[in-house]
C-alpha cells in the first residue's frame, strides 16, 4: 500500500494506492491555504478523519499493517512538508520526501537543478515512462509550467507563467473595478461584457502562450514534441487547444508512484 502526498500551492492531494504496482488510486483533496491555517494537531485530525478513517471503514486500508504501508511526499510548500512528513512517518514504514537529487531515471540538464520543482520532476517522469518520446509536459495549476523532456531521458528546462486562477485573482486584487470571474462559464470571442472579456483573455491567453512557447522551443532545439497536459486547469485548456495533445489530470501522482518504485529499495527517506 502506498500514500502519494502532493502538496501544491493551491491543493493538497493525498492518493492511496492499494497496490503500488497498479496505477489505480483513490484521491482526497484539500485547499492548501485553508489547511495551512489549522494547527498541527488539527491538521493531523483532518487527515485522519478525511482520509484514514474512511479507508478503514471500507476495509481497503488497515493502519495496523504498518509494515505494508509506505508514503512518498512531493511538496512545493516548505512550511507544510515536515508537518505532513511527521504524520505519515508515524503511520508508514517508509516515508520518502522528494527532492531534485532523488533517483528518477532522468537527467536534469539545468543550470540550477536544485531550483527545479519536484512536481515538474514527477510529471516529467510519468510522461517519459508512458511515452518515451520528445515531450512538452504542460502542468496547468497555480502556475502554468512547460517542461521539455527528450526521448533520451533529458530534462532540458522549460517555461513558467502565472496560472489561470492566479491571473484571475491578480486582476481583481490589482485593479479597482475588475471582478473575479467564474472560470467554469462559457465566454464570447470577442468578449461582449467584462466577465467574458476577462475569461477569454486569461484562458485563451494561456492557450496561445503555451502553444507559442512549445512551437518556439521546437524550432530552437529542432525536435517535434508530443504535448501532455496535466493539472487542475488542464481540462479547461484542452478544450481550446488546437495543437494535438494528450490529457492526464493526475500525471504528478502517477510520477510519484513510479519514483517510489525506483527508490524504495534504497530507503531514501528524510
Amino acid at each position: 500500500m502506498l500514500f502519494a502526498v502532493e502538496i501544491g500551492n493551491s491543493t493538497i492531494n493525498i492518493a492511496f494506492f492499494r497496490n503500488s504496482y497498479n496505477s489505480e488510486f483513490e484521491i482526497f483533496s484539500f485547499d492548501t491555504q485553508e489547511f495551512s491555517l489549522f494547527s498541527n494537531a488539527n491538521q493531523t485530525d483532518i487527515i485522519t478523519k478525511t482520509v484514514i478513517e474512511p479507508l478503514n471503514r471500507t476495509g481497503k486500508f488497515d493502519k495496523k499493517l504498518h509494515d505494508n504501508i509506505d508514503c512518498i511526499i512531493c511538496s512545493v510548500v516548505p512550511g507544510l512538508t515536515e508537518k505532513i512528513f511527521i504524520f505519515f512517518k508515524t503511520l508508514c514504514k517508509n516515508t520518502i520526501v522528494m527532492d531534485y537529487k532523488i533517483y528518477t531515471g532522468l537527467i536534469l540538464k539545468l543550470d540550477k537543478p536544485e531550483t527545479f520543482g519536484v512536481d515538474r520532476l514527477a510529471s516529467s517522469v510519468a510522461a517519459y515512462e508512458l511515452f518515451k518520446e520528445n515531450l512538452a509536459v504542460v502542468d496547468a495549476g497555480t502556475a502554468t509550467t512547460i517542461t521539455i523532456v527528450t526521448k533520451n531521458g533529458e530534462i532540458l528546462g522549460g517555461s513558467i507563467m502565472p496560472g489561470i486562477g492566479t491571473m484571475n485573482y491578480a486582476l481583481t486584487e490589482k485593479t479597482a473595478s475588475l471582478p473575479t470571474v467564474d472560470i467554469k462559464k462559457n465566454f464570447d470571442i470577442p468578449g461582449k461584457d467584462t466577465h467574458s472579456a476577462i475569461l477569454n483573455g486569461i484562458v485563451l491567453g494561456t492557450v496561445y502562450a503555451v502553444e507559442g512557447i512549445i512551437k518556439a522551443v521546437e524550432k530552437e532545439i529542432n525536435l517535434t514534441l508530443l504535448t501532455i497536459l496535466t493539472g487542475g486547469y488542464s481540462e479547461l485548456i484542452s478544450k481550446h487547444m488546437k495543437r494535438k495533445h494528450l490529457l492526464n489530470k493526475y500525471l504528478v501522482i502517477e510520477g510519484m508512484r513510479l519514483i517510489y518504485l525506483k527508490n524504495i529499495n534504497f530507503r531514501r527517506t528524510l
